[in-house]
């Protein structure tokens, strides 16, 4: 089993073992002998199910077409284009095949989306922390009884009514607020999603990865490989734009 995955050092990794990288995530496999009994949750991992997207890593962001293998390194582990006799610090140009290219696109998307949802979950995450945990476990009820009332002034209301009374407001007025809270915090929500989407959708465009060094580039703060920046005409540093 494949997962990509915030690095977070090797002793939290665990017996998943590093495979490889890509910007500040970790590629690891774990073995489906154990995967039931090792525990990945602490990772908050996105499982790769194609080992050969998985292992495209080492093509993710290529301009060239080649990369360059070392001996003694992970890419040669797994192209082992160099042999154990090689001298030294001997480096050899692996020339990416048809297969690569789209692998290393996939694995991009995969990264880009991982990426993306982290970014959206805890923007949405600093949403909620702006009321206390207990008053959240009552949205719920203030909203049934809000609604209720609304439609029958008559409804009854024992959350709304008692917190009427601690404020020093009818329960008339704590509806109002309730419906106001909770047509703004949705509205927030659907903005942060909306954009989410725009974004989603740009990483889905994407056909090769050339595309998506651009993409990366203009939204996620890393810079396209310089040779792809120079043949654009790009004069910029990276933006993040999430």
């Amino acid at each position: 089993m494949y997962l990509l995955f915030k690095n977070l050092g090797e002793q939290r990794q665990g017996l998943v073992k590093r495979v490889g990288g890509y910007l500040d995530y970790v590629v690891g496999f774990l073995d489906d002998s154990v995967k039931d009994i090792v525990p990945i949750s602490h990772l908050d991992a996105t499982i790769i199910d194609e080992e050969a997207v998985a292992l495209a890593w080492k093509f993710a962001a290529n301009y060239t077409g080649y990369v360059s293998v070392r001996a003694n390194t992970l890419a040669n582990d797994q192209l082992d284009i160099i042999s154990s006799g090689e001298p030294e610090g001997t480096k050899v140009k692996y020339y990416l095949t048809d297969d690569d290219k789209t692998n290393a696109a996939k694995f991009m998307k995969i990264a880009l989306r991982k990426i993306l949802d982290e970014v959206y979950d805890r923007r949405f995450a600093q949403l909620n922390l702006e009321v206390s945990t207990l008053e959240a476990t009552t949205w719920s009820t203030q909203l049934a009884e809000a609604q209720a009332f609304q439609l029958d002034n008559t409804a009854l209301t024992p959350t709304l009514t008692a917190l009427a009374t601690a404020r020093g407001i009818t329960t008339a007025e704590m509806v109002n607020k309730v419906i106001t809270a909770s047509n703004n915090y949705n509205a927030q929500v659907a903005s942060m999603l909306a954009a989410k989407q725009v974004v989603e959708a740009e990483i889905k465009a994407c056909q090769v990865i050339t595309d998506l060094n651009v993409l990366i580039h203009q939204r996620f703060g890393y810079n396209m490989p310089v040779k792809q920046q120079e043949a654009l005409g790009y004069q910029g540093s990276s933006v993040y734009n999430l």
